[in-house]
């Protein structure tokens, strides 16, 4: 019971921290943008005690999240869907925070922890991923909002794979893997195209 209080008392202050730097921001959904959501299922009730900590409606009360953290590494209730995604040059993305909580969405060069050390130890991640640690570049999305994401291609999305995680909840993660617009794809579009000539 010790630990679970001092887990709540660092994940309070690490939520204070989220509170000062949120920089809430809404954009409306762009036609054939490709959907990633941030999921949650936190009871407000008892998550009451951490500040900013659940606007929601779930059901997973603050213990039952510690206590699968505990068991499992994960709580599978706080998951990015989809965890792997595979887009083709040009498409663009919408994060999505379905939750209740306060999430990011943050590209990372490998996969670690985040900025909450009881929570990177439970979920066995101890070393921290070095993007979330560098509170100026994130981006926190707060529960309701919808941001406009990476367009597949570009700086923040090249082609090939990308890492992106919660620096909250640093088991929240999706790879995203970005087509080459290469000779083979030109070939497949123009042997389509002949194919609907055709008919």
């Amino acid at each position: 019971m010790k630990q679970k209080l001092t887990v709540r008392t660092v994940v309070g202050a690490a939520f204070a921290l989220v509170a000062l730097l949120s920089l809430t921001a809404g954009a409306g959904a762009v036609q054939g943008d490709k959907k990633i959501r941030l999921l949650d299922d936190c009871d407000p009730v008892t998550f009451s005690g951490v500040p900013g900590g659940c606007i929601g409606n779930g059901h997973t009360t603050f213990a039952e999240f510690i206590e699968e953290l505990e068991e499992t590494q994960d709580v599978h209730k706080w998951r990015n869907q989809p965890s792997q995604m595979h887009l083709n040059v040009g498409r663009p993305t919408l994060i999505e925070n379905r939750g209740g909580e306060v999430h990011t969405f943050t590209p990372v060069a490998a996969f670690g922890g985040g900025f909450v050390p009881d929570l990177n130890a439970l979920s066995g991640n101890p070393v921290p991923a070095p993007e979330c640690l560098n509170f100026g570049s994130i981006t926190f999305i707060p529960a309701g909002a919808v941001e406009e994401g990476p367009t597949a291609g570009t700086g923040e999305l090249p082609v090939g794979l990308s890492r992106f995680q919660c620096c909250i909840h640093p088991w929240m993660r999706t790879v995203i893997e970005v087509a080459s617009p290469g000779p083979q794809a030109s070939s497949s579009k123009a042997n389509s195209a002949e194919h609907h000539a055709h008919h």
